[in-house]
């Protein structure tokens, strides 16, 4: 996805570190928009900075930029939610 990406504190309480936030979305292998209202909330799936795949929650700004709300390594239900499980 284009645009910039903030990571809140609350997206690392699961272990990850902002790189690893950084590099999953930019790097994903699944995305699925939750809804269309603004802002648009992703559910996605991508590489961390070990190669593991993490979950991201991640909500589109009006400016175009990205802030990720949740971040963990990729559940059984998030898989399944994207078609990766």
């Amino acid at each position: 996805m284009e645009g910039e990406i903030n990571v809140l504190p609350c997206a690392l309480k699961h272990g990850l570190s902002e790189d690893d936030v950084k590099l999953a979305w930019r790097c994903a292998n699944a995305v699925r928009m939750r809804n269309f209202d603004i802002p648009c909330i992703y559910a996605a799936a991508g590489p961390d900075t070990r190669g593991n795949l993490a979950e991201l929650l991640v909500a589109e700004q009006e400016d175009g930029s990205f802030i990720a709300f949740h971040a963990m390594k990729l559940t059984g239900k998030m898989a399944k939610e994207l078609g990766l499980g």
